[in-house]
């Protein structure tokens, strides 16, 4: 058997045929609802523009500030450490 049309990786699904399994259920999404739906979905779903990307960036730096602010309270705040009194 050749390999897909489309991925180009794996064997095709039968032996007369083009696609692999996958790629015959993304044919098959576009036959039902439109190549250009499945591709618009792809794009808004899977792509991120510069201003998501720098967001995204932006909350996971915030995110590593947070986790690492509340270690260090967990750390002063353990039942092994005694609280020291002045």
């Amino acid at each position: 058997m050749g390999k897909c049309y489309l991925c180009e990786k794996k064997p095709n699904e039968t032996w007369g045929g083009y696609w692999c399994a996958e790629c015959r259920q993304l044919k098959n999404l576009g036959n039902v609802y439109g190549f250009e739906r499945v591709l618009e979905i792809l794009k808004k779903c899977c792509i991120r523009d510069e201003s998501q990307l720098e967001s995204k960036i932006e909350n996971q730096k915030i995110g590593k500030k947070v986790i690492a602010d509340s270690k260090s309270e967990n750390e002063i705040r353990t039942r092994s450490k005694k609280p020291e009194y002045a």
